[in-house]
């Protein structure tokens, strides 16, 4: 408790007490009361002023909102949202952007399994129907020796081919 504090004026008496038997205990015997000097008119005049000053200040300080406490301390949190929003915006976008071109090369490679499945249904239709016109030309054929049909194929004239380098040279001897 302070030496200025009012409330130490009324002190009960076991306080009292138990200061005075510690102040022997260390041996500082008992307190020196104070001489009251008179206060200088001077003192009294600039006491008066400050107090009035600080009196003066209290009335006219302003407060602040307690909204406006919460607000300040809500601006970092809100700019780290937004933050996070436009990041998942764009994150959003992108994988739009990404199953945009997956369907589109996936309807492509449909189209063509679509235009090679025609290819080969007519490659197909090609050969049944070359296969018919060769067995009816077999039937139609004057000799009957031959059991099974024989389907003519031009062998090549030359076995190599004619663009071809020579990698490695013959050794001579």
């Amino acid at each position: 408790m302070s030496w200025s504090d009012p409330a130490r004026r009324f002190e009960p008496a076991e306080d009292v007490q138990l200061r005075a038997e510690l102040r022997d205990l260390l041996g500082l015997g008992e307190p020196q009361p104070r001489a009251l000097a008179p206060v200088p008119a001077e003192l009294t005049q600039l006491a008066e002023d400050l107090r009035r000053e600080a009196l003066r200040r209290r009335r006219t300080e302003r407060h602040r909102p307690s909204w406006g406490l919460v607000a300040a301390a809500a601006l970092p949190l809100l700019a780290a949202l937004a933050g996070l929003g436009g990041w998942g915006i764009q994150q959003k976008h992108r994988a739009d952007a990404m199953a945009g071109q997956v369907q589109q090369r996936e309807s492509e490679l449909a189209s063509m399994a679509a235009t090679h499945a025609t290819e080969l249904a007519r490659e197909r239709k090609a050969r049944e129907d070359a296969q018919q016109q060769l067995e009816l030309v077999a039937r139609a054929l004057p000799h009957k020796s031959l059991p099974y049909l024989v389907i003519p194929v031009d062998k090549p004239v030359r076995l190599q081919g004619e663009d071809y380098q020579r990698v490695k040279e013959t050794p001579r001897q």
